[in-house]
């Protein structure tokens, strides 16, 4: 999907990568009304995962096309994406036991206040938890339609 002004000019568009997770681009917004923090809090993303069976094509393939750039992360396997200007924007993860069920999808986080209350609307709400991390609070969800988000407390 490409969407353009009247004029022409590209405004967004949405994209495959080679394993099939769909991402968006768009214009970079210099604005300095939008601060650091109306990108922090309940309801904002925190954080993109990538969970993916070659971890090394997926950082060439994102360092191509939107510029980020892999290093290590703190665990490991997993790489860190960082944008131009050093910022940790995503990871990508190899899939392996703990996270086969969740596919090749970029999963965003959102913060909740209330963890436990968050996962039990999702299962009262016709979702389902695919997997959560033990003491981490952090889980993936399945919402009813079938889209895939963690959720993690706000902390």
């Amino acid at each position: 999907m490409h969407g353009k002004d009247d004029d022409g000019q590209s405004q967004w568009a949405v994209l495959v990568d080679p394993i099939g997770a769909a991402f968006g681009v768009i214009p970079i917004v210099d604005d300095e009304s939008y601060g650091a923090s109306q990108l922090e809090g309940n309801g904002r993303i925190a954080w993109l995962s990538l969970m993916v069976s070659d971890v090394s094509s997926m950082c060439e393939f994102y360092e191509q096309v939107v510029g980020w750039s892999a290093a290590s992360a703190a665990i490991e396997g997993r790489r860190e994406m960082r944008r131009p200007d050093g910022v940790v924007a995503a990871e990508i993860c190899p899939l392996n036991d703990d996270n086969e069920r969740i596919p090749s999808v970029w999963i965003l986080s959102l913060p909740v206040d209330d963890f436990a209350e968050s996962l039990r609307q999702v299962r009262e709400g016709g979702g389902e938890v695919v997997g959560e991390a033990a003491g981490a609070r952090y889980a993936v969800i399945r919402d009813p339609v079938g889209v895939y988000i963690a959720l993690q407390a706000n902390e």
